[in-house]
């Protein structure tokens, strides 16, 4: 089992389980009894989730473990930093925040990809550099 296989059953994990409870949530009739829901939207959840990731995988350059980690956290972080400067600007509940947040979202995407695909190599570089540090 390489590095790159537990990344992959990780987020593959963590994206199904995130749609499944999603589905699940909005399925159920009673929101205290979301439990059954959730685990029959697993059914397609997790396919869904297995399916996007590979997906990500096949857009990498290299077999190496890391990148997909980076995607999701690049997107995670410029969207939520997108997010609030879309809340911070935009009034509430209006056309504006929500292509706003769109768009933040779109960028997140951008930069993810970016930052798999170029920026990793110069991270990892960066880090298994010989030279002393100062």
């Amino acid at each position: 089992m390489t590095l790159r296989t537990v990344e992959r059953a990780a987020w593959t994990l963590g994206i199904g389980g995130f749609l499944s409870y999603l589905l699940g949530a909005l399925l159920a009739p009673n929101p205290t009894q979301t439990l059954p829901f959730v685990v029959g939207a697993s059914v397609v959840g997790f396919p869904i989730a297995y399916w996007y990731v590979r997906g990500q995988l096949r857009d990498f350059p290299s077999e190496s473990a890391g990148r997909l980690t980076l995607f999701f956290l690049s997107i995670f972080v410029i969207s939520y930093l997108g997010f609030e400067a879309v809340e911070f600007v935009a009034a509430p509940d209006s056309a504006v925040e929500t292509v706003g947040e769109a768009a933040a979202l779109m960028v997140g995407l951008s930069v993810g990809h970016r930052a798999a695909n170029r920026g990793y190599d110069r991270v990892r570089a960066a880090f298994r550099s010989d030279s002393p540090r100062q």
